[in-house]
């Protein structure tokens, strides 16, 4: 991964995000020091609807930064899925450092994924 918001960016974020499979997602958790709150915003009319996905994380320690990642569903009135967009920002802080930390992740994420597949 090299860039904010690139595939691969959004490819590892959604991993590192995911809400798991309970019926109501976390809003608010930390993973290797970072804190991550998520908000959802949404409206459902008789011709359209949409959902606004805000998820912030916030580095306090040094290297600190302030990563928002935002994700928006459309949907017809019907539900018929619209369009979907995602985008994301450095707030505050260098964007190298949190690349860094994203790639670490990542390799976290491989070398576990690694260890579950031999059976560890």
């Amino acid at each position: 991964m090299r860039k904010i918001g690139d595939a691969s960016f959004f490819r590892i974020v959604d991993r590192l995000l995911d809400p798991g499979t309970t019926r109501t997602p976390r809003v608010r958790w930390s993973i290797d020091g970072v804190e991550w709150l998520r908000e959802r915003h949404s409206f459902s009319g008789a011709s359209h609807g949409f959902s606004v996905e805000v998820t912030t994380g916030t580095k306090a320690a040094k290297p600190a930064w302030k990563l928002v990642v935002v994700k928006e569903y459309w949907r017809a009135g019907d539900g018929q899925d619209l369009k979907a967009l995602q985008w994301a920002h450095v707030e505050a802080g260098s964007r190298a450092d949190v690349v860094d930390w994203l790639e670490r992740q990542e390799r976290a994420l491989a070398a576990h994924r690694t260890k579950e597949e031999r059976g560890a």
